[in-house]
């Protein structure tokens, strides 16, 4: 009898770990959706912001260098809610920003803008908006 109990008892508690299991599992799938979607769209609209404020460099670069700082910090918001290849390419689009910006902040003083580093900061900001795709 003391067996079969015990036999009995053990059964329960792996059917009841196993169900633990699969729901940590599907929070754990639901929270990491919800990271992407908040990590897509993130980077759709600093994609799409992004480019707008770099056509706005020669003409308004104030403008431009203020829009580029707005862009940082929403990607820097989504980043810290984030984590694992998310979180890294996030992180990615938003270094990217960050050559932008110090573009903006040049032709905002005066400076010539170098658009070489303007072009593959943008390459680079496509690039891991894709990525961001492709991982979510």
């Amino acid at each position: 009898m003391r067996t079969l109990l015990a036999t009995s008892a053990l059964l329960v508690a792996t059917a009841l770990l196993g169900a633990c299991s699969e729901a940590e599992d599907a929070v754990r799938g639901a929270a990491e959706d919800a990271g992407c979607a908040v990590a897509q769209r993130a980077a759709d609209e600093a994609e799409r912001r992004a480019r707008d404020a770099v056509a706005d460099l020669g003409a308004d670069p104030q403008a431009a260098r203020r829009e580029l700082e707005g862009i940082r910090e929403a990607l820097r918001a989504a980043e810290a809610g984030l984590g694992g290849e998310t979180r890294r390419q996030v992180g990615r689009a938003r270094d990217a920003v960050d050559v932008l910006l110090g573009q903006a902040r040049r032709a905002a003083d005066g400076t010539r803008v170098d658009d070489e580093a303007v072009a593959d900061a943008e390459r680079r900001l496509d690039d891991a908006v894709g990525e961001i795709t492709t991982v979510c």
